[in-house]
Formats: C-alpha cells, structure tokens, sequence
C-alpha cells in the first residue's frame, strides 16, 4: 500500500465512502457529513453517491436526510462468504474450538498493514451462561492491541514485523494495554514459544483474547483464530486449554489450505 496512487480515484472515493459508512459510530451520514470527513469536494461526493444509490449499495432516508449501507451489500457479502474457498475450509474447524472451548470464537484477517477483521464468527449458545462476548463483522483491530495482533506480529517475517512495529502507533486502550515498544516486541518472542497468544484486558477492559496463526501456501499469517470471553469468569488452566485447541485448529486449517509453517 506503500505510495499508493490511484489509476481510477471516482472508484477508490467510492470504496471509501462505503468503508466510511460501514463503520458503527459513522453508519448514518449525511452528504455534507461525508464530504467534509472523507475530504471529498462535495458535488463529487453527491455524484458518486446517487451512483451507488441507484445500484443499492447505500441507501437513502429522505427524512433524515442521511446516507446509509444498503442491502445489495448483504447479497454481496453472502456470495463473498460462500465463494472464498479458505472461509469455507476454516468454518468447521471454528465450530469446533466454539463448541470445545464455549466461548465466542473468531476468524480475523489482515485489512491493512497495521490492522486485522473479524471475517467470521461462532458465538457461544450457552442458557446456563448468559455472559459471553458478542462481536460484529468487520470490526477491525490495530496490530498492536490484544491477542490478535500479537499472534501476527509473532509469526510475521522479523524484518516486516519490525517495519509494522515501528510505523503504527501504541494507542491506550485500557491500563493493561501495552504501550512500549521493547515490551511489545519481547512479548512475541513468549508468543512464539507457545505457539499462541494470550491478553488480559488490553484492548477492552475485562475482556481476554487467545490467538493462533493460520498460514497460507507462501508461508505467511492469512489469517488468526481466536476465542474470547470475560476474564473475571476464566482460569490459567483453561486459558492453555483454548491455547491448545486453537493451536489443533489452526493446523488443520493451515493444511486444509495448502498453507506452511514458516522457519523464522
């Protein structure tokens, strides 16, 4: 992504405005709105979005007078889900650590250079425990918080993961969030012996995180497996329980994948 310049800048403001709109705190926007926060010369925003309009990938509440996402995007997005061969591979295999570890569990995969997606998810179904984490789709998460961008980081390349490292920003989440980079860093290496990665409470307060990496053919993180829940409600042994079974899962997946293991 690395000086990056757009061949078709009427498609990439579109992408952006959608990607705009996708997110929860800015799902209902209107024109002006948009145009002022994407920094997109109004008339243009205007023209692009009755473009979308007519396709119903944004809609449109005259009331209001707010842009929203439409529902062409459903369709899209079910298509995507089915079409996408490592998705499909990958879903029994989360089933499996949802219904071992009854906690949440989650596929995630890099968006960015510095940021990771929830893509898919199995969430606990458990009447005698009412508390467990709900996720959304398509939120994403910062390479340097929690137990996602930790498994990552471990497992990337030395040289790129000191690239990301020392391009994104340590954001403070909560008190248990890790802000110095030494510690950070020293923190894969333990990440790298297990073969997974654990987080107390470092990007949302009492919520922990267990991560394992899923490579592709070339080698390289394609995607993370995870499972969360409530720290209060969990014990060391069944941390290293999740650890465990996410490290199974995310084995299979990997050879489900044609993927490998790298030699770092």
């Amino acid at each position: 992504m690395e000086n990056y310049k757009s061949e078709v800048p009427a498609l990439e403001t579109a992408i952006k405005i959608l990607e705009y709109l996708s997110r929860y705190t800015t799902k209902e926007r209107t024109l002006s709105q948009i145009s002022k926060n994407l920094d997109i010369n109004k008339s243009t925003c205007h023209r692009i979005l009755k473009v979308l309009h007519h396709f119903r990938y944004v809609s449109y509440d005259e009331e209001s007078k707010q842009y929203h996402l439409g529902s062409n995007l459903i369709v899209l997005g079910a298509r995507a889900s089915e079409f996408i061969n490592y998705l499909r591979l990958a879903r029994p295999y989360l089933k499996w650590v949802n219904e071992q570890t009854r906690l949440t569990s989650v596929l995630l995969e890099p968006v960015s250079d510095n940021r990771l997606m929830y893509i898919a998810k199995e969430e606990a179904d458990l009447p005698d425990n009412p508390f467990q984490v709900t996720v959304k789709l398509g939120q994403q998460f910062p390479l340097t918080s929690a137990s996602f961008g930790k498994c990552y980081l471990a497992f990337t390349q030395k040289e790129k993961m000191k690239k990301i490292v020392q391009k994104v920003s340590f954001k403070q989440f909560t008190d248990q969030s890790i802000t110095d980079v030494k510690t950070f860093v020293e923190s894969l290496n333990e990440v790298r012996k297990k073969g997974y990665a654990v987080s107390y409470g470092e990007h949302t307060r009492d919520v922990f995180g267990v991560a394992a990496p899923i490579f592709g053919p070339h080698g390289d993180v394609t995607m993370v497996i995870a499972c969360i829940g409530f720290a209060s409600m969990v014990s060391e042994e069944h941390i290293s329980f999740c650890g465990e079974k996410l490290k199974e899962a995310s084995e299979k997946i990997t050879e489900a994948i044609g993927g490998r293991k790298p030699c770092l």
